[in-house]
Order: C-alpha cells, then structure tokens, then sequence
C-alpha cells in the first residue's frame, strides 16, 4: 500500500521508517526545515521519498489522489490560539476533506491530552469529544480538530481514525521534554521525581499505522498507551547511563513545576494518569515499555549536540 505521511517530525519519522521496513510504499511531506529535520531527511535516503510542500496547497490535494492512506502528523504545542488553531484544526480539516473526498483512508495523530480527561485507565468516552473537559488553548484546539475531522467524515462517509497518543517516545526525539532531560544528565544532575506519565512507543505507532491504514476503520478514536505509566525518574536514569552518569538529586514536585518551561508544566497535571490500552492493543498487540529506545535517544541527542544541531523541534 501507498502511505502519505504529513508533517515531517520526530514521531513521523519512526513512522515512515518502520512502514519501509514493513515493506509499504512510503512518502512524507514538509513545508519547511531546520538542523534537526535534515537529519530526519538523510535517514530517508533509499528508504521514503520526501516531498516539500504546502499542506494547503493544489499540489498536495494531487499527492493524496496517488496514495491509499493518508496520516496527518501536523500539528502545534505551543503558540497563540490562531497558530494552534491554524496547525491543529485548519489544517487537518483541509487533509481530511482531501483525503474523504477522494476515497482515503484517513488516520490523525491527536494527542491523549484532547479531551482533558485525566485519572486512572481512562476509557474512550461513548461519544466522540462530548462534554470534554479541556482547558488549555493547546487542548481545546486538539479536541475541536477531532470534532471537525469526525464530521467530515460522517457527512462524507470517510475511513477515519483518530489516535490519541501520550507521551510519545523514540530514538530519534527532539522534542523539548527529551533535550531538556539530556541536558541535565549532561550536567551530571538526575533528578529524583515523584511524577509518573503514560507512554507509548513512536515505533509501536507505525505498527498502529500500518494496520489502521489497511482496515480501513470509520470513525474510529483510541488512545495510543502502553497501558499503565513510567517514572519519569526513569528517563533520566536511562539517559544518564549513555553520558557518564551523575549525581541523584531528589527534587520536589512544586519544585519541578516551578522550573520546567511551560509546555512541559502543562502536562504535569496528567502525572499518574492512565489509559485503558485494551483498543490499542486489538491494533498493535502487546505493549510494553522499550528503555533501550530511551538510551537511544541519549545517543543520537549526543550526535545532534557534536554537530551543532540540538535544538528542541
């Protein structure tokens, strides 16, 4: 089968690779670059044709009419509500009715944090975004792009699925959370804290993917979850054995949330939460955390840091 990967990003990255090694047909798209998405692009060699484009323009519309599966990876954390409300709705919304409109199968990449629902092996709710609960501008402009995506899909009868990962982690992660903890283990500081975040496998969502992609669901939302949560302690340990080790250094929670930068405390709030995983593992089967990825990182953080190319994406 032929995928259409858009938005050229660390999580979309594992993605397009472990469909090549699965033998799809794989193409991913981006409208612009920096240090980090060249050496997401000199992975791909041989392996994924790499296309830039606009997500809006008429030359993407032509490159959704050549494949089978379309799956969206656009989209923003940060920012003012129109930037947040351009990547995570507009923009989807333009893909999907794209996508349905030509026969597609259609798969987004949302976020578990779409809803604001937080506690213990939190379930998909009945009905899709009904009575969510929402607060940040981040959030809400997750949520309202599920909302427009589902109905496009309703009035057009469109293969929909939404995945709704939590934190997402991979080898080749340069988001803000993973830089931000290997320079800490650099500085030889490993911080002892009492947070715990539900996680889930960048590689384990090209599996998601794949198999999405060839059953072809309607309407279908999940969260991507390994079922249960990881100490976020443990990352930091984990990189530290990649860089020498260091000093642990117990750090209280209100402490934590006092230094970190904003993104990251605004996920503090879902520390103990989890997710029912039982849909997620009818997709991709058993589930369980991968510590060797998170070393990984640390290494390929580390290549970044010698060229002069680590910078948060």
């Amino acid at each position: 089968m032929k995928y259409l990967l858009t938005g050229l990003g660390f999580i979309s990255t594992h993605v397009a690779l472990y469909l090549n090694q699965a033998g799809e047909e794989v193409t991913i798209t981006y409208k612009s670059l920096n240090p980090v998405k060249e050496e997401y692009l000199s992975l791909f060699k041989g392996k994924v044709k790499a296309v830039n484009v606009d997500p809006l323009s008429e030359e993407m519309t032509k490159l959704i009419a050549q494949h089978d599966v379309v799956a969206n990876f656009i989209g923003e954390i940060s920012g003012d509500e129109d930037r947040l409300k351009f990547a995570n709705v507009e923009i989807p919304r333009k893909l999907a009715r794209d996508a349905f409109d030509q026969g597609k199968t259609f798969i987004h990449l949302s976020g578990a944090t779409s809803t604001g629902e937080t506690g213990v092996n939190v379930k998909e709710e009945k009905e899709h975004c009904k009575d969510s609960r929402a607060t940040t501008p981040f959030e809400k402009s997750k949520c309202d792009g599920e909302r427009e995506i589902m109905r496009l899909a309703l009035e057009r009868d469109g293969h929909l699925a939404i995945l709704r990962p939590t934190l997402v982690y991979g080898r080749y992660s340069a988001h803000i959370q993973f830089v931000t903890m290997y320079k800490l283990v650099k500085a030889k500081i490993v911080p002892e804290l009492g947070l715990r975040m539900a996680t889930v496998n960048a590689w384990t969502l090209g599996r998601a993917v794949q198999t999405l992609g060839k059953k072809s669901p309607k309407g279908l939302y999940l969260y991507a979850s390994e079922c249960g949560s990881v100490p976020v302690s443990r990352f930091f340990e984990l990189m530290s054995q990649e860089t020498g080790g260091g000093i642990k250094l117990p750090v209280p929670t209100w402490l934590a949330k006092s230094v970190l930068p904003k993104d990251i405390r605004n996920l503090l709030r879902y520390s103990g939460t989890t997710y029912d995983c039982s849909a997620f593992k009818e997709v991709v089967g058993e589930l369980k955390f991968d510590e060797e990825e998170v070393r990984a990182n640390a290494r390929f953080l580390n290549y970044l840091e010698k060229k002069g190319k680590l910078i948060p994406t």
